[in-house]
């Protein structure tokens, strides 16, 4: 059988009907490896495999890990994949307790959540969704755990702002050893603080010599008895075990 002999025209039209089937089948076989691919990562993310493996939170003493984790949307049905880090963080920054928040994910499939608190001092015995928070005054925040926190009775607003002031340098682990605070008066200072303390010890200093009560924990093992009286004196920078009966 003879070849059909085939002009240049023909050649050119049969060349690009090859062209086209070629880039006809390129475009089915992707096709087919995208569905797959789609179809494979839909199945990932109903399956047990694309779930957070572990949770942890870090550095929040005011919230416990439950409730950071509902502020911010998270447990263990959380999506690995689709969860975003931003997201999470601008959710848990909405809260006005929360000074800042980072989230961590890792190769392990775990989440890591990071907080920073604002430094609360107080709530105050007369009105107890209103926080004292260090640099910002009072704020009625609810849902927080007041055992957690120092009882502020009988202080006016010019006291509360010396009180915000004073705290300033204290560690925010110390607000947790302190039951009460209240205004105190002594012929040689009428206004200065008292604290009773979880553990049954009072302190009084003025408000110059708050910072002093960082030394507290270190100066516990020192004390003998219960009930101790102690005086925070600014000046010497000591502190002082009074003799007798707490006032």
């Amino acid at each position: 059988m003879e070849e059909k002999n085939l002009t240049i025209e023909e050649r050119m039209l049969e060349k690009v009907k090859r062209n086209k089937k070629r880039k006809r089948n390129r475009k089915i076989v992707k096709g087919v490896l995208l569905l797959s691919i789609l179809s494979l990562f839909a199945f990932y993310l109903i399956s047990d495999m694309s779930k957070v493996r572990y949770l942890k939170v870090m550095n929040n003493t005011l919230y416990t890990d439950t409730e950071i984790l509902e502020k911010a949307g998270l447990n263990y049905q959380s999506n690995y994949v689709l969860t975003i880090r931003f997201w999470v963080n601008h959710l848990l920054k909405k809260d006005p307790l929360i000074k800042n928040a980072k989230m961590d994910k890792d190769f392990e499939g775990g989440f890591t959540i990071y907080i920073d608190e604002e430094k609360v001092i107080g709530y105050l015995a007369d009105a107890e969704d209103i926080l004292l928070v260090q640099g910002k005054g009072s704020l009625t925040v609810l849902n927080v755990d007041r055992e957690k926190l120092p009882r502020l009775v009988d202080f006016n607003d010019e006291q509360l702002k010396l009180l915000d002031a004073a705290f300033q340098d204290v560690n925010p682990e110390i607000f947790t050893m302190i039951s009460e605070m209240m205004p105190h008066e002594e012929t040689y200072n009428p206004n200065m603080v008292k604290m009773i303390m979880n553990d049954g010890n009072r302190i009084t200093t003025s408000y110059e010599g708050v910072y002093l009560i960082n030394q507290y924990k270190k100066i516990l093992p020192q004390l003998e008895g219960t009930h101790v009286c102690l005086y925070m004196d600014a000046y010497s920078k000591n502190i002082i075990k009074q003799a007798g009966e707490c006032k």
